[in-house]
């Protein structure tokens, strides 16, 4: 995979952006266009070959389309097809590098090159966990829609912190990995993730996976820097922001879904954490929707 490395020193020049949404086949035209473009999924699969690589992106990916390097849909979607798209230009090339470790010790992490002057795209990737990545592009959604009322420097602004969290995200999964975090404890944490709608404590984690309680809490901190309750309750606070931005359900309601069994609790967590409440995050961040 690709890994390209563009000039923050500048905001990213917005050309235009749009909500995809196809409820039969559809296959994306071949072309080679002048712009860069990212793709961002929320539903069905979207089959699409670029630089002789064939991917298939699916909710909660999304795919940078380089600027003069022809792309195509080597397949139709079938169902229901949903996506973000937003056109770009930068005002040079990217640098581009198949070698992550390079990308990073080179223009994310030295202070000759610090992390905050240079955008580090992935080609293909993951969402993470946060859903920072989509409220920031509904939020472009939503400005792009009020031309009258903002000018273009705000989007381009706007557009270059969503690429920004999409490099930062990448940094964050590399520098975990970089950590070398044991296996049996990576485990756990998946586990975590998968269970965090249930009530959980040390103990019971303990059990599930045969440690003991006090060994368990030692090694989780020794091995990731946080504590387990830590990890339990950001996990479900980073859950809790999609729910509540995303759709229309109560506090309470994304409280409990998250395994929360106290509301008080829940957003007691969420204002230590998050520096805000849950109603004010609502606000922040709703979700917008566009079709073109």
């Amino acid at each position: 995979m690709r890994y390209f490395v563009a000039d923050a020193s500048q905001p990213i020049r917005y050309v235009s952006c749009g909500n995809l949404l196809s409820k039969q086949e559809f296959l994306h035209p071949r072309r080679n266009i002048d712009t860069y473009v990212l793709i961002m999924v929320k539903e069905g699969i979207l089959f699409i070959t670029q630089n002789g690589i064939s991917y298939e992106i699916q909710p909660k990916q999304y795919l940078f389309l380089i600027a003069n390097e022809e792309h195509y849909g080597h397949a139709s979607s079938s169902g229901k097809l949903s996506y973000l798209w937003v056109h770009f230009a930068m005002e040079r090339s990217a640098i581009s590098s198949e070698n992550a470790d390079f990308v990073v010790e080179d223009y994310g992490r030295t202070k000759e090159n610090p992390q905050e002057s240079y955008y580090i795209i992935p080609e293909y990737g993951e969402i993470s966990l946060t859903q920072r990545a989509p409220l920031l592009f509904n939020q472009l959604l939503d400005l792009s829609r009020q031309d009258h009322i903002y000018s273009n420097q705000i989007l381009n602004y706007a557009l270059s912190l969503l690429i920004m969290e999409i490099s930062q995200e990448f940094i964050e999964t590399y520098n975990k990995k970089e950590q070398k975090i044991p296996p049996n404890v990576a485990r756990i944490m998946e586990w975590i993730r998968a269970n965090y709608y249930k009530p959980l404590s040390v103990s019971e984690i303990a059990n599930e996976f045969g440690y003991n309680t006090n060994y368990l809490s030692a090694l989780f901190k020794k091995s990731t820097g946080n504590t387990l309750i830590y990890f339990i309750n950001k996990t479900r606070i980073d859950i809790s922001k999609s729910l509540i931005s995303n759709y229309d359900i109560s506090i309470k309601e994304a409280a409990f879904s998250c395994g929360f069994a106290d509301e008080k609790y829940y957003m007691k967590t969420f204002k230590k954490m998050e520096d805000m409440t849950p109603t004010q995050y609502k606000k922040a961040f709703t979700k917008k929707m566009i079709n073109r």
